[in-house]
């Protein structure tokens, strides 16, 4: 089997800015929709990100081997039943939640997100990634009191898109909940990447003029 070099991993497209781009289109055309799951982190399983936590040959194989299953189910549970104990597994495990989730199996979405979570061990990337899944499952299982604590973590502790994804998200509860001027206060914190969006989920509340004003801040 021919060895990737490092140079090559981290040439792989980066598989979370290619789905968040068409999930900002698809919100920016439906924001009457946009609600619980639509701006899910997927996972950058695909890129060469964390490249690092693996140096020997073994744990080296186990993540190349689960950069050539992409989204093959099988092939993903077959890296964890050949590499057990590796951080592939792990990460084998974080993709078959963001599967399940896309499925729309919730329930098992929970169960593999959290059984990375009591596994991983560091609060990265992936660990925010896990949280956001876990976060997004509960409200659309119609749990959105369970979520709310979990979106507030990766407000206060993860950075960039996370973050941002999480004000989002939080507030397209609040806003499904009548909690107009929260839901104001929680976007005026999303960042400028995102700020035409976060307009855009405020004039979908019928109170377009007000909700600009406090986005422009």
């Amino acid at each position: 089997m021919a060895r990737m070099t490092r140079k090559e991993l981290l040439n792989e497209p980066d598989e979370f800015v290619a789905t968040t781009s068409s999930a900002l289109v698809w919100i920016k055309e439906h924001p009457a929709q946009f609600a619980v799951g639509a701006i899910v982190l997927l996972c950058i399983l695909a890129s060469g990100y964390g490249f690092y936590y693996w140096k020997t040959s073994r744990d080296y194989n186990a993540m190349n081997a689960l950069l050539k299953a992409t989204d093959d189910s099988q092939q993903t549970i077959k890296v964890m039943e050949d590499y057990s104990g590796t951080k592939a597994e792990d990460l084998a495990i974080l993709r078959l939640a963001r599967m399940s989730y896309d499925q729309g199996d919730y329930a098992k979405a929970l169960s593999h997100a959290g059984d990375f979570l009591d596994g991983w061990g560091r609060r990265d990337m992936f660990h925010w990634q896990a949280a956001m899944i876990v976060a997004s499952s509960r409200i659309n299982q119609k749990e959105p009191a369970k979520a709310m604590p979990l979106l507030d973590e990766c407000i206060a502790s993860a950075a960039g898109d996370i973050k941002d994804q999480a004000l989002l998200l939080k507030a397209s509860v609040l806003i499904s909940q009548g909690k107009d001027q929260e839901a104001r206060q929680t976007l005026s914190a999303v960042s400028d990447n995102y700020r035409e969006l976060a307009k855009t989920m405020l004039a979908s509340t019928g109170k377009g003029p007000a909700a600009k004003a406090t986005v422009h801040q």
